[in-house]
């Protein structure tokens, strides 16, 4: 287990490189990475109602419902319909993504009411709940907006990453030789 953790500090910066490379194309191209999305839940819901089908046809006859072979059958028309119709996929994502923004704005708002009674730094809730839901608005009226939102948050998750898995490449090659001049010194004491 030692010698496994103690190689290959390269591979996790690597991988660090990687991300940080993949992170730079999805901040470049918000509308192909929300295309890319989209077509990810039109085939994974095709894949549920395919799944649910084959689980159907599988089971025993005291275990078949009519209801799941119908959801199932719903399940792919929808899969079908949300990978023939990109476009609406892209925007329903981009309106539920607004939605959700909207939401959360509306609840920090309220919370930085509340919270600015008692202490001066509500305002700061206040603020940060207005600017949220003008950015819903944006979103949910805007699907270029809406990529690029969905894009920066996605973006940034994988940057920050790819800059942790570099830093832990880095911390395990300096772990890896004071393992080895450790190792090197406690031979050297015995020999």
């Amino acid at each position: 287990m030692l010698q496994q953790l103690l190689r290959k500090w390269w591979v996790i910066l690597l991988q660090g490189a990687l991300l940080i490379i993949l992170a730079i194309y999805i901040f470049n191209n918000p509308v192909e990475v929300l295309a890319g999305i989209s077509l990810w839940f039109g085939l994974l819901v095709l894949a549920a109602g395919i799944l649910g089908v084959i689980a159907w046809l599988a089971a025993d006859k005291t275990e078949k419902e009519n209801m799941s072979i119908l959801w199932s059958i719903v399940t792919i028309c929808f899969g079908l319909l949300m990978l023939t119709h990109l476009l609406t996929t892209m925007k329903t994502i981009t309106v539920i993504f607004g939605l959700w923004m909207l939401v959360t704005g509306v609840l920090l708002t309220q919370s930085g009411m509340s919270v600015k009674k008692e202490n001066s730094l509500g305002w700061v809730l206040v603020i940060t709940g207005v600017f949220s839901i003008l950015a819903a608005i944006m979103i949910i009226f805007n699907i270029g907006t809406g990529a690029v939102g969905i894009s920066t948050l996605l973006g940034l998750q994988v940057l920050l990453t790819g800059i942790g898995l570099v830093i832990l490449a880095f911390a395990k090659k300096a772990l890896v030789s004071n393992v080895k001049s450790k190792i090197a010194s406690f031979k050297s004491d015995f020999s």
